[in-house]
């Protein structure tokens, strides 16, 4: 990970068991970003359909999104989608000179109702494609095998959300069991879309942000709520798109 923007990145060991050699470094922890004062986030299988998304929405688009690990015994630290049937998207502060090696664990999940954990895949990154073109907090990795086939594949919006328009976001909070948050866009500046009311932790980084049809409008990178206000924010999926030669 890299270190100038990891504190939006982190595998929270001491909150999940991480591997003893998998130790967090101080700069990849990020401080908790919830917006208001309680976390929202339900865990995806036992989704209740009081955010916004319906019950079907969570269980059609959860599968292509994985968790980033360092081996499939350490901890995760952040989120992703699949985009094809071995490019996985994220963001680009989780790619670092380690990556190629590391390992996307899909179907991190908790059963419905209940603390137990589904069977993970564990899927090797072989490739970084694309890591911060022109400076944009993005990446791009090739994972071993054709992973998409199995777990399906996001569809990735031609243009950005317009503002007000409904967002969730599903990933891995604290390089916990997958989880589904929602809300709206509260705005749109320079590379980012902000919302305020979509709670994140550490470990969300690299999660798409998904409109109401499902396709990736923006890649959640930075905290910035608090129970009080603020926002949190993505890149868009329009300023990747201006400078990704794969998209």
């Amino acid at each position: 990970m890299k270190i100038a923007m990891a504190i939006a990145c982190t595998s929270l060991c001491s909150m999940i068991g991480c591997a003893l050699d998998d130790p967090p470094q101080l700069d990849d922890v990020e401080q908790p970003s919830i917006c208001g004062p309680t976390n929202d986030a339900q865990f995806v299988n036992s989704y209740n359909g009081t955010l916004g998304p319906s019950i079907a929405f969570v269980q059609a688009n959860k599968g292509s999104k994985g968790a980033m690990e360092s081996s499939p015994t350490g901890g995760k630290f952040c989120s992703g989608s699949l985009i094809s049937a071995n490019l996985f998207l994220t963001a680009g502060h989780c790619v670092d000179t380690s990556t190629v090696g590391q390992f996307v664990s899909f179907n991190f999940e908790r059963a419905a109702n209940s603390t137990t954990l589904l069977p993970q895949t564990h899927v090797r990154i072989t490739a970084v494609v694309e890591d911060a073109r022109s400076g944009v907090d993005y990446a791009i990795v090739r994972l071993e095998g054709t992973p998409g086939n199995t777990f399906g594949i996001a569809p990735v919006a031609t243009a950005d959300a317009a503002v007000g328009s409904a967002i969730t976001i599903i990933g891995h909070p604290a390089g916990q069991p997958k989880q589904i948050e929602a809300g709206t866009v509260a705005s749109r500046s320079g590379d980012f879309l902000r919302y305020g009311n979509v709670d994140t932790l550490g470990g969300s980084s690299g999660s798409g942000i998904l409109n109401s049809a499902g396709q990736i409008v923006g890649v959640h990178t930075l905290s910035g709520c608090t129970a009080t206000g603020g926002t949190n924010s993505g890149i868009r999926i329009a300023r990747i798109r201006a400078v990704s030669t794969v998209l």
